[in-house]
């Protein structure tokens, strides 16, 4: 079964498309089980996140649980700049390995 809260990279292969893969996220901090929505993610705080999270299609991928979520790291974003966990993805995801064959290195 495939670990949620997998970090970075597997045997040097990027595994998804979740916030922890992504390059803006930062170190882990403690997550309370009230912080979580059902599905492991985190929901927006007021209206500014909540505007911050549409613009940016800030997801909680569905099919997990609160127990998929064992920490909460920041995205450093200027877009999103807000909590997230690894059950969480958005429009603006990115790794400095990806490779866009429109784009010449």
């Amino acid at each position: 079964m495939f670990m949620q809260n997998q970090t970075k990279e597997e045997d040097g292969k990027i595994m998804g498309t979740n916030c922890y893969n992504c390059m803006y996220i930062k170190k882990p901090e403690t997550v309370t089980p009230k912080e979580l929505n059902d599905e492991g993610g985190i929901d927006p705080k007021n209206k500014d996140e909540l505007k911050r999270a549409e613009k940016a299609d800030l997801i909680t991928l569905p099919g997990g649980n609160k127990s998929d979520s064992k920490d909460k790291r920041f995205c450093d974003n200027p877009k999103i700049k807000m909590f997230v966990t690894a059950r969480m993805c958005c429009a603006f995801w990115d790794n400095t390995r990806v490779k866009r064959p429109w784009k010449k290195s």
